[in-house]
């Protein structure tokens, strides 16, 4: 029997570092029906430095974003934490904006995307998990605090290579944000788009008693907000359960 066709209610456009390998399968997976997620990549080099992240940036950030405009979507998600850590809050605010403009729909960064659930769930104080080299580590507590944060705990894992930031364990981010966790904490936020962080969020807000907040699902809640989309999705956390 033929299937009926699903209506596209939106295309979420999102623009990757290559070695990204959690993004596109997450997404897809629970957005709710009729969102597509369509996507563009950016080289990076797999040894993990801020020159690194910043040369991805500037040579092909822009041609990442031309690309995935050409395919229609609602909104336009830049899906690199580590690319405004290591250039700053005014940068990450540039770059947002210069994303929308050139794509002609609301477009948001990840860093944005963050901060913005942070406030929306009432969060000043952090503990911050990563799975970041203390370069970058030191980068985002910088990043965050410049944003107005208090960061009271945190705990890195140390990855300098790009590709692997995605090979942790669902017990081995469960054991990292565990170390980061502050009892005085308002939340807890793991960043990078290549962990796969998602995983735990239900279970450390059961064990925490406090909202946890992802790169991964602070991204994909703002994206499916900018393109319309308000449907909520249990299973990951206060946020997109939520808000």
């Amino acid at each position: 029997m033929p299937m009926a066709p699903v209506l596209v209610r939106a295309r979420l456009g999102v623009v990757l570092p290559g070695v990204n390998t959690v993004v596109e399968p997450w997404f897809n997976a629970v957005c709710p029906r009729g969102v597509r997620i369509h996507a563009s990549r950016m080289f990076l080099a797999n040894h993990l430095t801020p020159e690194a992240v910043v040369r991805m940036d500037r040579e092909e950030g822009m041609l990442a974003v031309r690309q995935i405009a050409s395919c229609k979507p609602a909104s336009i998600a830049y899906c690199c934490t580590a690319s405004s850590i290591v250039q700053g809050l005014e940068y990450d605010n540039k770059l947002a904006h210069e994303i929308a403009e050139a794509a002609g729909v609301p477009a948001t960064t990840a860093t944005r995307a963050i901060i913005e659930a942070l406030h929306v769930l009432g969060a000043r104080r952090l503990s911050i998990a990563s799975p970041y080299t203390k370069q970058i580590d030191d980068a985002e507590h910088a990043f965050f605090g410049a944003a107005g944060f208090g960061i009271l705990g945190s705990a890195h894992l140390g990855i300098a290579d790009s590709f692997r930031l995605a090979e942790p364990d669902a017990a081995s981010i469960m054991n990292l944000a565990m170390n980061a966790w502050h009892p005085d904490a308002d939340a807890l936020l793991i960043t990078c788009l290549n962990l796969s962080s998602h995983e735990v969020i239900e279970a450390l807000e059961q064990s925490l008693k406090k909202p946890v907040v992802t790169s991964t699902q602070a991204t994909l809640w703002k994206a499916l907000r900018l393109a319309g989309i308000n449907d909520r999705i249990p299973g990951y956390g206060r946020l997109l359960s939520e808000f």
